[in-house]
């Protein structure tokens, strides 16, 4: 089985995403694919797992002992692992995931935003990035790869990064990358 990991906010907050989640999950759970994710219940994580359990793909969250001791975690996921470190955490969604799709959220999205678009340009990690820059909410992110791309601090753009503003932007891009 193949998943895909969304990286998103654990709030409900700015932009509203809702209809472009339960889009991409009906349209992944359909094709077979499984959900990796932060493990939360709340906000937007909350959204996408009930998403995808109420569709019958399975999910699997990675969570923080410190979220998942206050009850942050919902019943229905197939698989749950704990990891004491943010980094150790964010490793394991990478490893088990095959496609990342990352919507508007805060510090700890961004932190898995530059860490994954960095293995990208590195060339080893090998796996497509779908970024959801709905209303704008990355570009001047975007902006910042650019500029360091032109004045050499980045050497290489990264390969696999496919940039959309709306849903079907997005899903006509997976479609036409990935072997669903």
């Amino acid at each position: 089985m193949k998943n895909v990991c969304f990286f998103l906010s654990s709030k409900n907050v700015g932009i509203d995403v809702s209809k472009e989640l339960s889009r991409l999950a009906e349209f992944f759970s359909s094709k077979g694919y499984g959900l990796v994710y932060g493990g939360g219940n709340r906000g937007n994580m909350g959204y996408i797992s009930n998403e995808f359990s109420s569709k019958g793909a399975k999910v699997s969250g990675y969570t923080l002992q410190l979220f998942h001791k206050k009850g942050f975690t919902p019943d229905y996921i197939d698989h749950l692992e704990v990891a004491e470190k943010f980094s150790v955490r964010k490793q394991l969604m990478i490893d088990n995931s095959d496609i990342f799709i990352i919507f508007p959220g805060g510090l700890g999205t961004l932190d898995e935003l530059i860490d994954i678009v960095n293995l990208d340009g590195l060339d080893t990690l090998g796996k497509n990035i779908y970024l959801f820059n709905k209303d704008n909410f990355w570009t001047e992110i975007i902006n910042w790869i650019e500029k360091a791309l032109k004045m050499q601090y980045i050497p290489m753009a990264p390969p696999n990064l496919y940039i959309s503003s709306n849903i079907i932007e997005m899903i006509e891009q997976i479609e036409s990358n990935e072997k669903l």
